[in-house]
């Protein structure tokens, strides 16, 4: 969509054309943490391997013989617990986890959860292998693109990405169900996979509030680029363009879409590591900054897009990414 890389906004840390440190967020010192007795301390954790062969997904049962799974970044923490728990067998074996938005006890030598008073359900542990696309794919895909555009890559793959929150939409449905984020109706990408971008704590003094999945959250939006813009924006970040159609009515700025469907046609597919694929970014915008487009001489196509004019008021925190054949591919002017 209609913009070129910029040295203004902040870019994706670890990525740079020049030897600079990458922002990281603030972290916890997690010996200050106080446990109580008979619970496992989050010092005793081991460290979580984005790259591992197998993923963990823990299970709880809603009722008598149905499973359901938890999400990724709940399944890995459990497991962290549970392979603490596993190699201390006469230690502690409780944990206080957050567990779909409840706060609960989990107790791993009866593999059950317990959010207050509430009756105990019962857990599972299983393990996935990933498909094709899984973060080492992402990950070595990301950055021999950069490094073909000249960039480097300076820092640990789990500082530039929250790979506890994966996200695959690929086989996901839609049920019709509407959500908002910053007032505006965040459209899923499904079909598509998430990665997150390391963002918490690096913005607006650590104040994470324009993350938040609800009203006072900043609204979510998506940009399609190519492989050779990808690197620019990710490094430098976004900036206004030139000769823009809609400049008189809605100003000069960054064109995104709150639809993935309309921003994945400026993503050409590209060819990385043998998989024919699509990149899009996701993206948080200031809900007060966005400028749709009414132009009544505007197609419909174009009336789907926002315009922002600040580049401090977009910030991207997802990489999205399919496969997609080339003779599949349709131009946004078709």
């Amino acid at each position: 969509m209609k913009t070129v890389q910029s040295s203004s906004p902040a870019p994706l840390a670890g990525t740079s054309t020049s030897p600079q440190k990458p922002r990281k967020p603030r972290e916890v010192d997690v010996n200050n943490i106080v446990v109580p007795e008979g619970f496992i301390h989050p010092r005793d954790l081991p460290a979580f391997d984005p790259f591992a062969e197998d993923e963990p997904d823990w299970r709880w049962e809603k009722q008598e013989g149905q499973w359901r799974s938890y999400p990724s970044n709940e399944s890995i923490e459990l497991d962290r617990y549970f392979q603490a728990f596993s190699s201390s067998p006469d230690g502690p074996n409780l944990a206080k986890l957050s567990l779909l938005k409840n706060e609960v006890v989990v107790d791993f030598s009866n593999m059950t959860t317990q959010a207050g008073e509430g009756r105990p359900r019962k857990i599972e542990r299983h393990v996935k292998t990933p498909d094709w696309l899984n973060n080492r794919y992402f990950f070595d895909a990301f950055t021999d693109t950069l490094s073909k555009a000249g960039i480097r890559v300076e820092t640990a793959p789990e500082d530039m990405f929250e790979f506890r929150f994966v996200q695959d939409f690929r086989d996901t449905r839609d049920d019709g169900r509407k959500m908002f984020r910053g007032g505006k109706e965040y459209h899923l990408p499904i079909g598509w996979k998430r990665f997150a971008v390391q963002v918490k704590g690096v913005y607006d003094d650590g104040d994470n509030g324009w993350l938040r999945e609800d009203e006072s959250g900043w609204a979510v939006a998506y940009h399609g680029t190519s492989k050779e813009g990808l690197p620019g924006i990710l490094s430098s970040g976004f900036r206004v363009g030139e000769r823009q159609k809609f400049a008189k009515e809605t100003g000069a700025g960054v064109y995104c879409t709150p639809i993935i469907d309309v921003a994945q046609h400026y993503s050409k597919p590209t060819l990385l590591r043998g998989r024919s694929v699509q990149i899009v970014l996701q993206l948080r915008v200031r809900p007060s900054a966005i400028n749709p487009v009414n132009d009544p001489n505007a197609h419909e196509f174009e009336r789907k897009y926002w315009v922002i004019n600040n580049p401090d008021d977009i910030r991207a925190y997802g990489v999205l990414i399919r496969e997609l054949p080339l003779r599949d591919y349709i131009l946004p002017e078709a």
